[in-house]
């Protein structure tokens, strides 16, 4: 049953609810289906940026459990000078009945390096081919439309014209199946479906019926979000816009919706015949948007030829209707999918031997502030969970510093951290750092002795960091986390947390955990 209005401005709703499907940051979702009746997986992917491994697969068999199989980008892109918040754009996923394709945009990479590109794979855990370049495809979040053989590439732009500041255009061009290369001509088919919206993005193409519908998204990545729809009946030719646009937005619920930002839509009809979008949204508690852009799942139904978003509500609840799952009955969701390690700019391979859950081994090197930090973490799920990192004390070494880390980016960070004190062995003092807009403080500083845990008690904007040991708990610090939310350090990803080692040489760091989600 759809969740009342009057509780989908109550975050506390949204935890532990079904959508998000995916929560944490996994922004930009793209899903697809493969195989009918029982035998359906849906696969989705999601934008990364500038984390490795990118562009994480996950598949599902009811839209609503989803399983991690595998990553698209490994070690195929070079990764080493792009910024926070660059890298992996907005990904598109398809399947012609033989082969996986994923397009996507590589942003700030070297040149000859970053751009438009294609993937393919015959299993979606991959793995991945290297990608074909299209070095003239302008613009960016690429998808495909794959009809009677023929695969059409389309993609988002500022147009030349610039009616009014920000208008953007979408182009579409047919694609080579063997080369993957673009061919032929490019037509522009849509110029914005309202007067005055700025950064049309995430085009995808779909046919239903007589029509060919376009559904994509305007008014930029923030609160005023929004998914538009338009069709037409060819791929080259111009697209004209439904007049109940936009078809899905939160913009006009204000500041004191929970959830904000919605938008950047791509449909899948179910095995069951009933259609359905994954969207990015994020959750605010008091105003703070820790876990970035989610994916959230929303009913869509057609009417006079047009998709209606969330029938009868209009907005994004915390329990949608689900589809049929293959024993015929409403999905439920029964379990979150196990979160990788990941890491900054490089594979956390290759800076940590990851061993088994009762801890890892990390070589230390840069702070978080550093451009290749000694970071490896995952994504938070919750704006209520505890995160927690077991820790020992070290002989004096060449690890100045090490402990448990969340990352919003390498301006904005905090840690809690055993370091040296004068000259005593490493992990007598627990430190707990702040990075804001690139300036550090030193929050709290308290000696410890012995093995412990260095705990972050995450309750919406603020924090409490604990030092757990056998015989004790301690709080050593309350802080406020705004400088971790998406929309205060003005970025596309979400808060990661983990562990991190500055210095040089190893250390052993764990278990981490993270619980309450």
């Amino acid at each position: 049953m759809t969740t009342p209005m009057s509780e989908v401005m109550d975050a506390q709703a949204w935890v532990g609810a079904t959508n998000p499907v995916l929560p944490g940051f996994h922004p930009d979702p793209s899903v697809c289906r493969v195989g009918e009746g029982a035998d359906a997986w849906y696969y989705l992917v999601t934008s990364t940026f500038e984390y490795l491994p990118g562009l994480p697969v996950h598949r599902s068999r009811d839209l609503v459990n989803w399983e991690l199989v595998g990553h698209v980008i490994t070690d195929q892109l070079d990764f080493s000078r792009i910024s926070d918040s660059d890298g992996l754009y907005a990904p598109t996923i398809r399947h012609d009945g033989e082969r996986f394709f994923v397009v996507c945009k590589h942003v700030g990479g070297p040149a000859g390096g970053e751009g438009n590109f294609i993937v393919t794979a015959e299993d979606a855990a991959g793995p991945w081919s290297a990608p074909v370049w299209w070095r003239q495809a302008t613009g960016g979040d690429p998808s495909l439309f794959l009809e009677d053989g023929r695969i059409w590439a389309h993609a988002a732009r500022q147009t030349d014209r610039q009616d009014w500041s920000g208008q953007g255009e979408i182009w579409v061009r047919e694609v080579d199946p063997l080369t993957l290369q673009l061919t032929g001509p490019e037509s522009v088919v849509f110029t914005g479906a309202v007067i005055g919206a700025i950064w049309t993005e995430g085009p995808h193409l779909y046919r239903r019926g007589d029509f060919l519908h376009l559904i994509a998204a305007e008014g930029g990545t923030g609160r005023h979000h929004a998914v538009v729809a338009a069709r037409g009946n060819v791929a080259t030719e111009r697209f004209e816009a439904g007049a109940s646009n936009p078809v899905l937005t939160h913009r006009h619920l204000g500041s004191g919706s929970t959830v904000v930002n919605v938008g950047h839509a791509d449909l899948v009809e179910a095995a069951d015949g009933s259609w359905w979008a994954t969207v990015l949204a994020s959750r605010l508690v008091d105003g703070v948007d820790l876990l970035g852009r989610e994916t959230f799942l929303v009913p869509v139904v057609w009417e006079d030829g047009a998709p209606i978003f969330a029938p009868g509500v209009g907005t994004l609840v915390p329990e949608p209707d689900t589809p049929v799952g293959p024993d015929g009955q409403p999905a439920v969701k029964v379990s979150e999918p196990d979160e990788p390690w990941v890491a900054v700019r490089r594979l956390p391979q290759e800076i940590a031997d990851l061993g088994d859950e009762s801890g890892l081994v990390l070589r230390a090197g840069g702070a978080l502030d550093d451009p290749m930090p000694a970071f490896i973490g995952q994504r938070l799920l919750s704006p209520y969970t505890t995160v927690s990192l077991g820790l020992t004390p070290q002989p004096m070494g060449e690890v100045v510093e090490h402990g448990l880390a969340l990352r919003q980016s390498g301006r904005q960070w905090l840690t809690v951290g055993m370091a040296a004190d004068g000259d005593q062995p490493r992990g007598s003092v627990l430190v707990v750092t702040r990075c804001v807009d690139g300036i550090r403080d030193e929050v709290s500083r308290v000696a410890v002795a012995g093995p412990g845990s260095a705990v972050v008690e995450v309750r919406g904007r603020t924090a409490e960091i604990v030092w757990h040991t056998d015989r004790h708990r301690e709080v050593v610090a309350v802080v406020d986390l705004a400088h971790l939310s998406t929309t205060v350090a003005n970025g596309f990803v979400g808060v990661v947390a983990g562990a991190y080692a500055v210095g040089s040489g190893s250390v052993t760091i764990g278990p981490f955990a993270q619980r309450g989600r």
